[in-house]
């Protein structure tokens, strides 16, 4: 009698701690799944750019001059300039990020092992993309890796410029060349807000121009903890097919601004009273087997 009780117990539990243990995830959600992040950042918190991209910003220097957006008296006028000038960024990081999903898709696809500079290739990427550095990496490892390797679409960095920026002509945007609000947290790596609380120590980072700062937007959107869910969203996007949209992540920005979901709807209002689905470019949609 007494181990028919202690079978229905032990029973029980095990019971339990299978039903705790739920959800299960199906196929496509372990695919997506993506590391615990290492750090929790702060939502517009902005690092260094990686050592790759200085060695790019260095030898692919820019010679676009910037408008001055506040001396534009007519609107449509400075918005038509706006996006002029800051979509060609977008594009040239967007652009990069595809080659090397290009060359990531390739080796997941692979049958062979990774060679010695594939390896230190996705080494060096998973560092960029605020992933751990492992001895060896298998195609689960590589996939993770895929997930947070993709575009931010122009309509969205466009209309978030806009709102952070003013159209370009906030004081950060002018003098910092920081269309997005960007924080740094090193005493001098940028300029003090003047409506920083005295217990505050963070600054609004000084970027050397445009492009800098719409690379680092970039990546923050595609590495801190903040975004998983627009992260989610897009990789649900790439497994469906379907053009990855403004309109389509935006709801992956709660976290950006302290007004939540309002900043969100704003967020959408700009992209849609704008038309900023027309700087969007259709994407390769080939994904790993």
């Amino acid at each position: 009698m007494e181990k028919k009780i202690l079978w229905t117990v032990s029973f029980a539990l095990i019971f339990i701690l299978w039903i705790k243990a739920g959800p299960f995830k199906s196929d496509a959600e372990r695919f997506y799944q993506e590391e615990a992040p290492e750090s929790s950042a702060s939502y517009q918190d902005s690092e260094e750019a990686t050592s790759n991209e200085k060695s790019y910003f260095k030898s692919h220097p820019i010679n676009t001059s910037r408008p001055d957006f506040a001396a534009i008296t007519d609107i449509q006028e400075r918005k038509s300039a706006f996006f002029d000038y800051l979509s060609p960024f977008v594009n040239e990081k967007n652009d990069l990020i595809l080659k090397d999903r290009e060359r990531l898709t390739t080796l997941i696809n692979s049958s062979k092992k990774l060679s010695n500079k594939n390896r230190k290739w996705v080494s060096s990427l998973r560092q960029d993309l605020k992933l751990k550095k492992l001895d060896n990496y298998s195609k689960e490892d590589l996939k993770v890796l895929l997930s947070r390797l993709d575009i931010i679409p122009v309509s969205l960095v466009l209309a978030q410029a806009a709102n952070e920026s003013a159209w370009g002509t906030s004081r950060f945007a002018i003098e910092g060349s920081n269309y997005f609000g960007q924080w740094c947290f090193r005493k001098g790596c940028g300029l003090v807000p003047e409506s920083r609380d005295s217990d505050a120590d963070h600054e609004v980072r000084k970027f050397n121009d445009a492009r800098e700062s719409v690379f680092a937007y970039i990546d923050n959107l595609n590495t801190n903890a903040a975004y998983k869910e627009l992260r989610a969203a897009r990789a649900e996007l790439r497994q469906n097919n379907e053009e990855i949209t403004g309109l389509g992540l935006v709801h992956g920005l709660q976290r950006y601004s302290e007004r939540g979901q309002a900043y969100v709807e704003e967020i959408e209002g700009l992209i849609n009273y704008n038309k900023l689905w027309r700087f969007n470019r259709n994407q390769p949609t080939e994904e790993p087997q």
